[in-house]
């Protein structure tokens, strides 16, 4: 630990940032960590800095769980991430569909959209939005997709081989967990208040990226849900957990952890909700706030 602790230090003068409302661990930490990735943890281009890393590896080595939090499939995170990272993090992917316990948490769950709802919004996205790319996700690494033109490109991203892809059919069978649907820069707003309105109770469209993205998933899946659920053989509760997000997804992440923090550019809705505020993702607001965890509790 000592290794990756004097490193830390040697960040930890951030002076420029005074006005944002960083946690005090000085007499109270948290027993765990939740992230999530895209526009929190990792930066604007979608990477891992070196500094994020370090300090992530510095977490687990005083031994608090680290949890993933992500919209992601698990099959992107090794190019994402690094493997030394997924070793060291248990897994909430896929808009909080899929959780899977590792280094010391335990368990696993996996909540499936509804097999009509997946058909309605396959249909209805081919009809309102022909040219969007749709990406059916049965388990984070099989999935099927609604076009053939970048297959080789999600292969040599996701380091996926042509088993990995499957036909629409058979990916009804085998139980999807979410729908993506990527609208090439273009807004889907009025396809999603489209499938709002005709998709049942049991499922929700989440808007990213200035509903340029959705993601429609089972409503029963949470991110907060899933987290605690890894974290009760821990005996850990979410007034323990120190929570990072910025989007729609992470709004219950953020409201039901005890220690939640809001990157500097996240969206109104979760600043309001957050109880402590840090530095933009390009800024490492993540990095800071967990070299301070760390220094307190070495």
């Amino acid at each position: 630990m000592a290794c990756f602790v004097a490193a830390i230090v040697n960040f930890a003068n951030y002076g420029r940032y005074s006005l944002l409302n960083l946690p005090d661990f000085s007499s109270h930490a948290p027993k765990a960590v939740a992230l999530d990735l895209d526009e929190t943890t990792l930066n604007s281009s979608a990477r891992l800095a070196n500094r994020t890393r370090l300090v992530l590896h510095g977490v687990h080595e005083i031994g608090l769980p680290l949890i993933i939090a992500t919209s992601r499939p698990e099959r992107v995170l090794p190019t994402l991430i690094g493997d030394d990272i997924l070793e060291i993090t248990s897994l909430v992917q896929m808009n909080r569909t899929i959780a899977t316990g590792r280094a010391g948490l335990t368990g696993s769950l996996k909540h499936t959209l509804d097999p009509t709802d997946a058909l309605r919004c396959w249909e209805m996205t081919h009809e309102l939005a022909p040219l969007a790319r749709m990406t059916l996700e049965i388990d984070g690494t099989r999935f099927a997709v609604n076009h053939s033109d970048d297959i080789n490109e999600l292969w040599a991203f996701n380091r996926a081989t042509p088993t990995m892809v499957v036909s629409f059919e058979e990916a009804m069978k085998l139980g999807p967990a979410k729908i993506s649907v990527n609208g090439l820069n273009q807004n889907l707003e009025s396809l999603a208040r489209s499938l709002d309105d005709q998709l049942s109770g049991n499922t929700v469209v989440f808007r990213a990226a200035s509903a340029a993205f959705l993601n429609v998933v089972p409503i029963s899946a949470s991110k907060s849900g899933a987290t605690a659920d890894l974290l009760t053989g821990a005996g850990i509760s979410l007034d323990d957990v120190l929570s990072f997000g910025d989007d729609y997804v992470d709004i219950d992440l953020i409201r039901n952890c005890d220690w939640s923090v809001a990157v500097e550019n996240t969206i109104p809705e979760i600043k309001a909700l957050a109880k402590y505020r840090t530095a933009s993702n390009d800024d490492h607001g993540v990095a800071m706030v967990l070299e301070d965890l760390v220094t307190a509790l070495k």
